[in-house]
Formats: C-alpha cells, structure tokens, sequence
C-alpha cells in the first residue's frame, strides 16, 4: 500500500521538469494536485485494486511537487528572503505529516474498527486538502522567471508588481526585472544553448555534463544525503510507528497513536527551529554529522532497551506496561527524529541545488529527489519484516547504516555555506569552472533591498 504510493511518486519526479518548463510552474503544480485528487477519490471505492491504483496516481501526483514547489518557490520569492521561504515548503510539509498522524489518532479513538468510516475519513480528508489548493490555485501566479525566459515581459512586469504590491514603475521592479533577465542571460551561457539544436541535443549536451568526474563528485553530495536519510530508517518510523512504539511497550492501539501524534510535533517544531535559525549560522556540514551523531546514538539505546528489556512477551505478543527503561526509550525515540529533521530535513534539497553548476543543477535536484523515493521504496518495504523478525536488530542496522553514511559525509562533502555559487568548485578541489562555457563576472553589487545585480561577459577561457 505504501510502496505504490512512493513508486508512483518516483517515476513522476523525473518527468515534472521538462513539463514544469512546457507547461509553466502554475500549470504543472496544479495539474499535479488534480492528479492527486483523482487518486484519493479512486481509493475511497471499497475495493483493493483501487485503492492500490489511487495510492500509485496520488504517487504520481505528489511526486512532481517534490521537484517543482520549491522551484515555484525560490522564483517568486524576493532575493533577501528566498532561502526562508523555500524552507517553508519543508515546514509544510512536517506540518501536514503532524495533521495526518493526530487525524489518525482521532479516527482510532472515536471510530469503531469494524467501520468504514475508520479508513474513508483520513482519505476523504485529503480530498478536502486538496480541494482548498485548488481553490487557492486561482490567486497564484505564474513565476515571472518562467514568464520572461517565454519573452512574455509586460505579463512578468504585471506578476512583480502583483508580488511586490509596488507600481510597475517601481525602482524595485525594474531592477528585480533586470536581475531576472541578466541571470537567464547567464544561464544561457552556461547550459550552452544552441538555437540551431533540437531540445533534445541540448538535453543531450547536458546530460553528457553530468557526467564528467568533478561534475558527478557535486551531484553525488545531495543523492548520499537522501540516501542516508532513508538509511536512518525515518520512513520506515514515520508509517510504522504504531507499531515500533508498541514494540517498546506502549500500550493499546490509541497509546501508540498518541505517542505517534507527538512524534509528528516534534518533527514540525525542529524543522522551523532547523531551517530558519540553524542551516545559515552552522553550516550544512555541521547540522549532517551532529544531527547524524544524535540520531546515530537514540537508534543504539533504543536497540539495546528492546534487546534486554524485551518489553513485548515472546509468548502471546501482548504488550507489557511500560517501564521506565520504556519511556526512556520512547524518550530517544523523539530525540533520534530531532537528529534526523536537524541534519536532513532541508539540508540535501540545499545541497542539490548549491554545489552544483547551473548548467546540471536541475538535473541534480531531480536525481536527489529520485534517490529520496527510490530508497524510501526498499526502507518501507523491509521495515515490517525487520521489525516483525529481528526486532531491536532494526535498530542497531538503521543506527550501523547512518553511523556508516556519516563517516562518507565526512569525507565526501565539504561546507558549502557562504561560498559564491560560481567559486563552488574551488570547495570539491577543483579549478572555479560554470559549465561548458566559461564566463567571467565583471561586476556583481549588492543592492540593499533588491538582490543583485550580476553583468556578464563572456570571454574565451579553456579548460
């Protein structure tokens, strides 16, 4: 049931970028929730094929926004506040995990088990969701980024003032118009667009970018990030922890949704703590190898407390009440997601798009998002089994897993923050390169309140 969702949504993240820049980054977020809906209502049908089908189509509609929300986000977003506001799609989505695990909580405890409503409600309450997004979809606008790179100016022109609340004569607007045009006149540059050339020959000249040693050793940095998140097991935890916190001796059905429902306030609280005070003041590398460290440690003593306490009886399954050794364990449960939202709650979307060229970066943030789903895929799947079959060893390999992948961050990914986007090859060991071409920045000026201004001028360099 789990795994159609998340292949669905595995397949559809590589698609959403050449349909986010066909379609525009409106149409393609709302065409994405229309495909969720249609999923949800397929799985409100009594019958197990379709709701398998309705969960593999949610899939797909979830999917693309992985990919194409925080781009909507970054270009409609003033320059000053844009890395905040694209942490909200992170906090978002914490919030809505936080929503679903309290929803099952009061669906477990009003509704009788032999009744449909048990199961319908919690969908059906997606369909609201969704409808509301639709709703609202009315009021977006299309990113101006979008607009003027299809040399729609005045419509862009129309979009800023709309954003800004400004005049369209606006000093503002007009700058934030030039920024908008000098960094897609860069962009050219460095992708090496050729007019001459089918889209799918540029496509091709990129991909053949991507890979190029020093080019691979930066994407890799944002794909061994979501490959050790889901190696800390947090998606296994995130639908399953029902069951692991009966396997620590909660008891009954409503208990473990409770402690479940808290679990997600914790994920919520740390991610807003995490993105808007720590990932600028620490550092990308920092928040990985302490948060890792934490979670690294909650995994082993939560291990060791089912290995010797053994709080479920080997001889019916029932739980025991909880101990204090328990609720300790409850306890580390809590802090080891507190690890997991600090080190890899925003940290590899950032890396995904800031230690790689522009020339390849949306390619790494699809091939970042395809890793999260891939291994979220092979997690979900094996965690019932190991939770039924070894028990605390679930633990111990989740914990042995990202005690592994924090010595690879170690070594493999360097600090990225404060680094100038085009001076980020100098951090991997390599000479300052942008791409196939190579353009020299004559100017770039900070302006209090409007961003940057970037000049450009492309000059004849060799690799």
């Amino acid at each position: 049931m789990v795994l159609t969702y998340q292949a669905g949504g595995f397949l559809a993240c590589f698609l959403s970028l050449p349909f986010a820049e066909m379609l525009g980054r409106k149409r393609s977020l709302i065409l994405s929730a229309l495909l969720f809906a249609i999923g949800a209502s397929i799985q409100l049908v009594p019958n197990i094929g379709s709701f398998y089908f309705g969960r593999f189509i949610a899939g797909v509609g979830v999917g693309p926004l992985t990919v194409v929300g925080p781009l909507y986000l970054s270009e409609v977003s003033p320059a000053p506040i844009r890395g905040r506001c694209v942490g909200f799609f992170e906090i978002a989505y914490q919030l809505a995990g936080m929503l679903g695990f309290w929803i099952n909580y009061g669906v477990g405890l009003h509704m009788s088990p032999e009744s449909d409503a048990q199961w319908r409600i919690p969908v059906a309450i997606q369909l609201v969701l969704v409808g509301l997004f639709l709703c609202g979809s009315v009021l977006l606008c299309e990113s101006p980024r979008f607009l003027i790179k299809q040399d729609a100016q005045e419509e862009a022109r129309k979009v800023l003032t709309r954003l800004r609340r400004l005049r369209p004569d606006d000093e503002y607007i007009t700058r934030e118009m030039h920024d908008i045009q000098a960094e897609l006149q860069l962009e050219r540059h460095l992708l090496g667009i050729d007019p001459t050339l089918s889209r799918w020959q540029n496509t091709r000249r990129r991909l053949a970018e991507c890979v190029r040693p020093q080019i691979m050793r930066r994407i890799s940095c944002g794909m061994l990030c979501q490959l050790v998140a889901n190696l800390s097991g947090i998606n296994g935890i995130n639908y399953y922890s029902p069951t692991i916190f009966k396997t620590l001796g909660v008891v009954g059905t409503n208990t473990g949704l409770f402690a479940t429902g808290v679990y997600g306030c914790v994920k919520f609280i740390t991610s807003i703590i995490s993105l808007f005070w720590l990932v600028d003041r620490l550092g990308r590398r920092f928040l990985l190898l302490s948060g890792t460290a934490v979670l690294v440690f909650s995994l082993f003593f939560v291990g060791s407390y089912v290995k010797i306490a053994d709080p479920v009886a080997p001889a019916d399954g029932a739980a025991k009440s909880i101990s204090g050794g328990g609720i300790a364990a409850c306890a580390f449960i809590y802090i080891y997601v507190i690890g997991y939202v600090t080190a890899y709650g925003g940290v590899p979307y950032i890396l995904s798009s800031e230690a790689v060229p522009l020339n390849v970066r949306a390619i790494s943030s699809a091939l970042g998002a395809g890793t999260l789903w891939l291994t979220a895929i092979a997690i979900t799947k094996a965690t019932p089994y190991m939770i039924t079959n070894i028990r605390y060893g679930v633990f111990y390999f989740f914990g042995s897993c990202s005690f592994l992948g924090a010595i690879a961050i170690y070594f493999w990914i360097p600090e990225t923050r404060g680094v100038p986007l085009e001076h980020m090859a100098t951090v991997f060991g390599y000479e300052d390169e942008v791409g196939p071409k190579q353009i020299h920045i004559t100017e770039i000026k900070s302006v209090a309140d409007h961003g940057q201004v970037v000049e450009i001028e492309e000059t004849a360099m060799g690799h």
